[in-house]
């Protein structure tokens, strides 16, 4: 399968290995000690299978998805806490072959040269964040190449485990200006901590393929 992201962006804060780790199926991977846990917006595209045209229904969707990082074996990978979108076929396409726990929100998004605004609201759990484009490439922080350098996502369902692959070319990050974030999505996870982020980063565009999970164990 492949697809675009599009306007992507990663907001990283670190938290308690010792609290986080009760709530997750897969054992924590630790940057310089701690558990690091991520809220990703951005928008999909260009969804499709091999060289077919896009998926007629599905093809394009916004979302926002509540991550951290984990070791399955020898392989280090993505675990999605929670991927809310505003695409009600996508959620159950996604939540009933693919095994991931999406979620259907209400999204509104606004990217323009210079502006980026964006909202979800699920419930109770709302993320909202806007800030300002500057078009100036970003040196990678060690946590940028961390936290983005992944190429597997698991997940655990019925007591399975699932390993779903990614390729992509490196992230080309840009830095922001003016960032202001409203977060009351990372509140699913209750580690009786505020979400504290650490750093950002945006990327405008990028090609991916992806390779649907499957059972590993």
């Amino acid at each position: 399968m492949k697809q675009r992201w599009n306007h992507i962006f990663f907001l990283h804060g670190r938290a308690s290995p010792d609290i986080l780790q009760k709530y997750l199926p897969f054992e924590l991977d630790l940057f310089e000690g701690r558990a690091i846990l991520s809220i990703v917006p951005f928008k999909m595209d260009c969804i499709r299978l091999g060289i077919l045209p896009p998926a007629p229904f599905f093809s394009h969707l916004w979302e926002v998805n509540l991550r951290t990082y984990v070791k399955v074996g020898q392989k280090t990978g993505v675990y999605f806490f929670t991927l809310d979108s505003d695409a009600r076929l996508a959620c159950f396409i996604a939540n009933h072959f693919f095994h991931l726990p999406y979620r259907l929100a209400r999204i509104q998004a606004h990217v323009d040269t210079q502006e980026y605004y964006f909202h979800s609201q699920r419930s109770l759990f709302s993320f909202e964040t806007s800030f300002r484009l500057t078009g100036r490439k970003k040196k990678q922080s060690l946590l940028d190449e961390w936290a983005t350098n992944r190429n597997s996502l698991f997940t655990c369902k019925k007591g399975n485990i699932y390993e779903g692959r990614v390729k992509h070319d490196p992230w080309p990050l840009e830095e922001i200006e003016n960032l202001v974030v409203n977060d009351h999505f990372s509140n699913q996870i209750p580690i009786h901590s505020h979400f504290d982020p650490q750093d950002s980063s945006y990327s405008r565009s990028l090609h991916v393929s992806f390779t649907p999970f499957q059972k590993i164990n």
